[in-house]
């Protein structure tokens, strides 16, 4: 019987009797089921896209009902257009269709290819600014763990600027986020944000 090249699934002949058609088709999807399991240890793979939502000439943009108890762990991309450059794009936590007020915990270490940069703190960020549109394009990254959870959330981004900027942060275990709000300081956005969930 012939088989395929990489995994040596079971393939019926050429000469194989049509009657024995369903068997092949079921020999041959249980052979692809088994290995994709075992491939992938799990029925899915590692990161789960829950949620891509796309925007034009927005002054913010609110993913609501995104977070929840199935994942510990969160994965965001950012690709905004800002309508000026130089502009902060800014992330906000919010739970029940309402953004976060209270203070976070939260630091930044900032590179730029002028040769600038440096390590700034505070303990009472109300927003996170986690990147800076460059001819007026903003990218970015986030990772965020436990925000469905009562216990302390913690996220960790990077993004562009005039070079780079990366950043961490955290939210104190009393709070328990669904979704995420993003803005630029001023001006309006474009563009597409993805969430994904690293599976269990």
């Amino acid at each position: 019987m012939a088989t395929t090249a990489n995994y040596s699934w079971s393939t019926p002949d050429d000469s194989a009797l049509v009657k024995d058609g369903a068997s092949a088709i079921r020999a041959l999807g249980t052979a692809i089921d088994t290995s994709m399991n075992t491939a992938l240890g799990t029925k899915k793979s590692g990161l789960v896209l829950l949620n891509t939502t796309s925007f034009s000439a927005v002054a913010s943009q609110s993913i609501n009902t995104v977070f929840s108890t199935t994942y510990n762990y969160y994965k965001i991309t950012f690709d905004c257009t800002l309508s000026a450059n130089d502009v902060a794009l800014n992330f906000r936590l919010r739970a029940s269709g309402s953004d976060q007020s209270a203070s976070y915990y939260g630091g930044r270490n900032v590179v730029n290819t002028a040769g600038g940069g440096g390590f700034s703190s505070t303990s009472t960020l109300t927003t996170h600014y986690i990147c800076q549109a460059d001819t007026n394009k903003a990218f970015a990254t986030m990772e965020l763990s436990a925000v469905s959870e009562p216990r302390w959330t913690y996220m960790a981004y990077q993004g562009n600027t005039n070079g780079y900027i990366g950043g961490s942060g955290g939210v104190e275990a009393t709070y328990t986020a669904d979704g995420f709000t993003i803005y630029p300081a001023s001006g309006t956005m474009t563009g597409t944000v993805s969430v994904y969930g690293y599976n269990k």
